[in-house]
């Protein structure tokens, strides 16, 4: 993938961020599974608890991810400002790109036209 198209993913994954953490609360919990998958991709987690009234995620991660067991245990993050915490949880990886080129292509937003 050229570096051009890899800066508009990665700006439209900004963009999304943004956008979906300024919804009112209604709104929000019906793009929370972005986060929820972004979180979850970062931090391998098998599931992802977002409290954003007391800025914390309890992630619950295998002990030892390279081996099929299933032992997890539930970690806490705190975080003081929730898009600026999901945005340094994007990877730069490679592997990663056609993931949050899948995740613009589902939450593809169109704003009205004035």
């Amino acid at each position: 993938m050229n570096t051009d198209h890899q800066t508009k993913i990665y700006t439209g994954l900004h963009n999304l961020i943004d956008y979906s953490c300024s919804l009112e609360a209604e709104e929000s919990s019906k793009i929370e599974s972005l986060h929820r998958a972004l979180l979850k991709r970062y931090f391998e987690a098998e599931h992802v608890l977002i409290d954003r009234e007391n800025n914390r995620i309890t992630l619950e991660v295998k002990i030892n991810p390279t081996q099929q067991e299933t032992k997890v245990i539930d970690v806490d993050v705190n975080f003081e400002n929730f898009d600026t915490f999901l945005k340094s949880c994007i990877d730069k990886g490679e592997n990663s790109l056609r993931f949050y080129q899948n995740l613009l292509r589902y939450y593809y937003i169109q704003e009205p036209v004035a």
